[in-house]
């Protein structure tokens, strides 16, 4: 019990670290990083904004569920369901690293597919509702970047498992992306006119979540990759 308080003093601690570390990349940054959404048409026009916005209604609600899902299967008979163990894997490895790897053991093949392709397809989808579906090279690349991660990350980690590691990647790529699809659903269109997008408080929080978010993949990383032991086994699957 003494080792599950520390860990959880110390992942608050870090919480609180990189949400000042995002708050100062806002102020100091905030007006110079292009994150606005729903970019201006070459006629000026913003047509397409709202369906964008409902799109991206839809894909929150489905991230939502999968958060959800994560939080509650263990105490479910959600748990026996396809892509439940994903979900709940991805959702402790992203808010308690250190158990990344307890959350991955005894998943099936499914499950493990899913926890590298939902998190994935979710990312690529919000990065494509972000830019308007008018960079399909950017979204190329994203997508190429998931399955390069996911490859590299197998040959790097050698003898030990890289599902704890992914888990915990994955799982805040999943909050990251519910970040944005909020932002997205509710600061309604218009661009950098937009309301929410023009507010310096409202674009300085969201920055700093982002930023905090991100700083906090690192951390998750690191920390659920230090939790799991060597093996002499390799898993392949």
């Amino acid at each position: 019990m003494a080792t599950v308080t520390r860990r959880g003093i110390l992942a608050v601690a870090l919480g609180i670290g990189v949400l000042i570390a995002g708050a100062i990349v806002a102020l100091v940054l905030g007006e110079a990083l292009d994150i606005t959404p729903f970019p201006a048409r070459p006629d000026g026009t913003h047509d397409r904004d709202v369906p964008l916005a409902w799109l991206a209604r839809a894909l929150l609600a489905l991230t939502l569920a999968w958060i959800v899902i994560g939080m509650f299967a263990a105490r479910t008979s959600l748990v026996r369901r396809p892509g439940a163990a994903a979900a709940r894997a991805s959702w402790i490895g992203a808010t308690r690293p250190w158990r990344a790897r307890e959350s991955t053991l005894g998943m099936l093949p499914l499950d493990r597919w899913l926890l590298l392709l939902i998190p994935g397809a979710l990312l690529v989808a919000t990065r494509a509702v972000q830019t308007s579906f008018s960079a399909p090279l950017h979204l190329l690349v994203v997508l190429v970047g998931w399955i390069a991660f996911a490859v590299v990350l197998r040959i790097v980690l050698g003898s030990r498992s890289p599902w704890p590691v992914l888990a915990a990647v994955a799982g805040v790529v999943v909050l990251r992306c519910a970040l944005t699809l909020l932002v997205l659903s509710f600061a309604g269109p218009g661009g950098s006119e937009g309301a929410f997008w023009s507010d310096p408080v409202l674009r300085g929080l969201y920055i700093a979540l982002a930023v905090a978010l991100y700083v906090w993949m690192l951390v998750a990383a690191v920390w659920a990759f230090t939790s799991s032991p060597r093996r002499r086994r390799v898993d392949i699957g």
